[in-house]
């Protein structure tokens, strides 16, 4: 049966068809700060269920029936036995077989140096992008990609990747020599006009950036979203966010970014039109990785299971019992850093001990402490170093650690800080032994290498000692003898860090 003319005349003068053709959807899955959680462990809340790992993950993109992207915004690995250990190759076999179409580099990729990172890309099967990755020569380096153009439904996708600019404060300096991480968002203004000259008509920026929250003032995927506009996509990764709704940015671009240590998995829809081939409409979902609701798939299943044997029982071995939970809150005092803090003191015989907070990967829980644990909440091969310092320059220590996102935790002092206050006026109180920081006295301090060893985290105060001491012993291998001596880990009593509410 023919359409009346006027129903035709009238769809003609709107200017679209009666039979406009159905968008094209492509699904974009994402992960993010994996950091070797490639197995799947019992959930914290409910200890007798599994959840997360590579397999699930790769059993939730295998009953996807459509066109479709697999992306990764960087740190791979550093964080478990299985991932350490290998210094990512365990993590790199696993995603060759989920078959990620590209992973960004973040900072932890360069944990084990840029030698290292250079021989573990070359296992990777994916490209591997990174398109502010300089060196001193100028040019971009040799072993990384800026971006791909890839074709998926007809549609060319231009993904380009970016490493975070701040890499001089989150590796050690040999770790990163003869390297220069340009600011990103001047790189991606050029990878946006390079992709487009390319043919690609959807842009997809994979990052290392972090999200910014409240009152922080880091150049992140909002500031990228702002000010480079012709951005479909940014999937992003550092921060650990989780996006449970995703933020549309300025110019229309969606942010995304899917937590940490896969436990939750992202996927973006893009609708494409299907003349333009631009995109039309975006949005994006998180969602959690229950083996037993989405499954496992089991050549990936096998792989993680290998790497785990291979790492041996050892790691399960129980070296003591935790009563309850040892938290690691970011912004203030918490028990497991007062812990950690505790034996880093009364090990080496200081006057008080500082951990940096992002230091600090993951919670003690209540029950069983394994040399996996310990691993767990100190992956890094952070070295302890033994500093006098004088009380001025203490303070500053001090000033400069509660002001950060992720409060510095200490023990044999007690602080009342204020962090609205602007930097070196921070503090309200100080005092070490119990009486009042003394600025021209000379006191006793531990704390890692890598905040002292290039100014880690930002702590370039720590290069105004006045002696120092490498005392060669792994942060991690003293929680080990502190726990083991202690027997049943209990949480210090909080209080020696007190905030001051506005």
């Amino acid at each position: 049966m023919e359409l009346p003319r006027f129903v035709l005349i009238a769809a003609l003068a709107l200017g679209t068809s009666a039979w406009a053709a159905d968008p094209i959807k492509i699904r974009v899955y994402h992960t993010n700060d994996v950091h070797g959680w490639i197995m799947a462990r019992p959930d914290k809340f409910q200890t007798n269920r599994l959840i997360g790992g590579a397999a699930a993950f790769a059993a939730l993109i295998g009953k996807e029936t459509g066109p479709k992207l697999v992306l990764d915004a960087g740190d791979w690995w550093q964080g478990t036995p299985e991932g350490s250990l290998t210094k990512g190759e365990a993590v790199a076999d696993v995603f060759n077989a989920i078959g990620y179409d590209a992973v960004v580099i973040g900072n932890h990729e360069y944990d084990a140096g840029a030698d290292a990172l250079r021989s573990l890309i070359g296992k990777m099967k994916m490209p591997v992008l990174s398109a502010n990755t300089f060196g001193d020569d100028g040019k971009l380096v040799p072993w990384v990609r800026p971006w791909i153009v890839k074709e998926v439904a007809g549609v060319k996708l231009g993904v380009f990747g970016l490493t975070t600019s701040h890499m001089r404060t989150l590796a050690f300096p040999n770790h990163i020599a003869g390297l220069d991480f340009r600011r990103e968002v001047d790189v991606a203004r050029d990878a946006v006009k390079e992709l487009r000259k390319a043919g690609a008509t959807v842009i997809i920026a994979v990052t290392h950036m972090g999200l910014e929250g409240e009152n922080q003032t880091f150049e992140g995927d909002r500031t990228l979203a702002r000010e480079v506009p012709g951005i479909d996509l940014i999937v992003g990764g550092h921060s650990h966010t989780f996006l449970h709704r995703p933020i549309r940015g300025e110019n229309g671009t969606l942010i995304v970014q899917a937590g940490s240590y896969l436990v939750k998995a992202g996927r973006a829809t893009l609708e494409i039109d299907p003349k333009t081939k631009t995109v039309t409409a975006s949005s994006d979902e998180l969602i959690e990785l229950w083996p037993d609701r989405i499954g496992e798939d089991p050549e990936v299943k096998a792989i993680v299971a290998k790497r785990v044997e291979a790492v041996g029982k050892v790691f399960e071995t129980v070296i003591a019992t935790a009563p309850a939970l040892m938290s690691r809150e970011g912004d203030r005092e918490n028990a497991l850093g007062d812990w950690m803090t505790d034996c880093y003191r009364e090990s080496l015989v200081v006057d008080t001990a500082l951990q940096n907070g992002g230091g600090i990967r993951a919670e003690l829980s209540a029950g069983p402490v394994t040399l996996r644990s310990i691993f767990n909440v100190m992956p890094f091969d952070n070295a302890l170093v033994k500093l006098s310092m004088k009380g001025a320059d203490l303070r500053a220590v001090f000033d400069h650690g509660v002001g950060l996102e992720r409060v510095a935790q200490v023990s044999g002092a007690n602080i009342e800080y204020d962090r609205a206050k602007p930097a070196g006026e921070r503090l309200v109180a100080v005092s070490i032994g119990g009486a009042p920081l003394d600025d021209a006295r000379t006191y006793s301090i531990a704390t890692l290498d890598f905040l002292t060893n290039g100014g880690g985290d930002g702590y370039t105060v720590f290069d105004r000692f006045v002696s120092s001491e490498a005392t060669g012993a792994l942060a991690r291998d003293l929680l080990n003898e502190c726990a083991r001596k202690q027997g049943v880990v209990l949480a210090p009593a909080i209080g020696r860090l007190k905030r001051r509410e506005n």
